[in-house]
Order: structure tokens, then C-alpha cells, then sequence
């Protein structure tokens, strides 16, 4: 399922990745069909996680030789290593090997994304068009965000959009609430709207010679 849902999200991104090959069990290459992107995913499967110079040379080595060829290959290339725990929490035993892969700079950018088996569980429960309505629900974010690492729906769903680099998270447009009527509220309610009300009084009969406006104030104010 993992798989099926990473060829919808990459197809349906800016990018449109479309299928070259797909090896073996272990490993799915793609290539950017949009114009506009000259890029290249490689989704790997690992029983455990190794070193990053063990990973490259893997990879090169299963690389059809149309895509290995290619002068951008090794520059413009995300690989995306799927690992699985037993236990999501089990993760926390992982944390060198995963850092040591992703900050590695040589040969390709690489992402682990890792699951339980419960989150595939879950992961085959969902619609895959439904996943990015679910990055926006907030009450089910608060619930994730109380416990990382309980599996649940939000969790993978995360995971997945973190670590794949090409997809944007989706969000709701809104409109801006009036600046200056905000500012309106916050001096009425700290009662300085008076005050504010009586400099640009002020500022629309002396303009902005600023001396002249303080000098106008406390006329004003000795007046009264």
C-alpha cells in the first residue's frame, strides 16, 4: 500500500513522477514527467538501515542504465528509504542511523521514512485522496502532537508529506483580518484611541513637521 500511495502523491505532484522501472521488490525508479523539473526518485525497501556509501553503491547498482547515464542523475536524485519497525517507538533506537543517511551530502539526497506495521494497517484503511485533507485537521494534529509515537493516521500521513521532499503541505487560504482595524480594537481596549484620534487630528493640520505637531498637542492640552 505504502508504495501505491507514494506513486499517486508523486504523480500528482508539481513534478508528475511517472514509473521507469521497477527492479525488483526492493527498488522503484521515477522520473519527473513535467517540463519544468529535471528530477529523479528512487523508492528503496531496507531490512535494516546501513551506512550511506553502502546505500549509493546499491543503489548505482540497480539503476537502469538509462537513468545512470544521465549527467543530473546522481545530482537531481531524492531517494526514499522505506524502513520498518516493529514498534514506531522502536525508532528512538534508530536515530544515529537515520541522521547519518540523511545528512550524508554525497551521490543522492536521502529520506528515511519509516513506519510500523500498525501504521501500514492504518495507512491501507485510508483513501489515498483523503491524505492531504488530513494534514489540515487540526483536532486530530493536537492528538499526534500529544503522543508522536502512538501509531495513528496523522502520524504516517505526516511522515509521509516530511519526507517526501517534492510534495507541498497543503493549506487553506484565508483573508487577512484589516491591520488597522486591528490596531483600532487593541487602542480602543488599552484606552488610547482618544489620544491616537487627537495626533492625527493634529497630523492633518500641520502635516509632518513633527516639531510643529508636539507643539500643537500641548497647545491643544494647556488649552483645556
Amino acid at each position: 500500500m505504502i508504495n501505491q500511495v507514494i506513486t499517486t502523491l508523486s504523480s500528482n505532484s508539481p513534478c508528475q513522477f511517472k514509473l521507469v522501472e521497477q527492479a525488483s521488490e526492493q527498488f522503484s525508479f521515477y522520473r519527473a514527467a513535467s517540463p519544468n523539473y529535471q528530477r529523479f526518485l528512487v523508492v528503496v525497501h531496507v531490512e535494516k538501515l546501513m551506512q550511506p556509501s553502502e546505500l549509493n553503491h546499491w543503489v548505482l547498482a540497480n539503476t537502469p542504465d538509462e537513468l545512470r547515464e544521465l549527467p543530473a542523475f546522481a545530482k537531481n536524485t531524492d531517494v526514499v528509504v522505506l524502513f520498518e519497525l516493529e514498534n514506531l517507538a522502536d525508532i528512538v533506537n534508530y536515530e544515529s542511523e537515520v541522521f547519518s543517511l540523511e545528512e550524508d551530502a554525497y551521490s543522492f539526497k536521502k529520506h528515511v521514512l519509516y513506519y510500523s506495521r500498525a501504521e501500514l494497517t492504518l495507512l491501507d484503511k485510508m483513501e489515498i485522496n483523503s491524505i492531504s485533507d488530513l494534514i489540515k485537521n487540526q483536532s486530530k494534529f493536537s492528538l499526534y502532537k500529544q503522543s508522536p509515537l502512538v501509531e495513528s493516521e496523522y502520524g504516517i500521513a505526516s511522515r509521509i508529506f516530511i519526507k517526501l521532499p517534492f510534495l507541498s503541505v497543503p493549506v487553506d487560504e484565508s483573508e487577512l483580518d484589516n491591520p488597522c482595524m486591528l490596531a483600532d480594537i487593541e487602542l480602543q481596549e488599552a484606552g488610547l484611541l482618544e489620544l491616537t484620534n487627537e495626533f492625527e487630528s493634529v497630523l492633518a493640520s500641520v502635516g509632518s513637521n513633527y516639531e510643529a505637531v508636539v507643539e500643537e498637542y500641548i497647545r491643544g492640552k494647556m488649552a483645556n
